[in-house]
């Protein structure tokens, strides 16, 4: 493992510029591709937005945790909420050609991630291990 870290946030949305600021220092500082800090802190502002808004119900007074690994070959980042589980089978995916004003967030995780991984524990949350490949940059 090149590097790793943690960080917990209050579930507020003004906490998810601290969620990015913490991913993007650890992914230049271990040289990481601008297109990888990209994908990661759209991810994660993405999956944020929605543990606030749809795990927690917009409670400002729960914690994320937030771990990240950089190995050699992927980089992994697990973002721990403690609120309503995601539930798999009530998600659809969105209509891409309707344009609603949300719900694209999932869908979009996907494309940006090489691997996602979803653990739902009854009454401990969601955990959301997102991995990516190729995200150092090459000289």
């Amino acid at each position: 493992m090149i590097a790793s870290g943690s960080l917990t946030i209050p579930s507020r949305t003004t906490a998810i510029d601290d969620a990015r600021r913490w991913s993007t220092g650890h992914l230049s500082a271990a040289g990481a591709s601008a297109e990888a800090v990209w994908a990661v802190e759209l991810a994660l502002t993405e999956a944020l937005s929605n543990v606030i808004r749809h795990g927690y119900a917009g409670d400002e007074t729960q914690q994320i945790e937030l771990e990240l690994e950089l190995h050699d070959d992927r980089l992994e980042l697990r973002i721990t909420d403690f609120g309503a589980a995601f539930d798999e089978d009530a998600y659809t995916e969105p209509d891409l050609d309707a344009s609603p004003a949300g719900g694209y967030g999932v869908h979009l995780i996907g494309e940006l991630m090489d691997e996602v991984q979803r653990t739902a524990t009854t009454g401990r949350g969601t955990c959301l291990r997102l991995v990516k490949r190729r995200w150092k940059e090459t000289r």
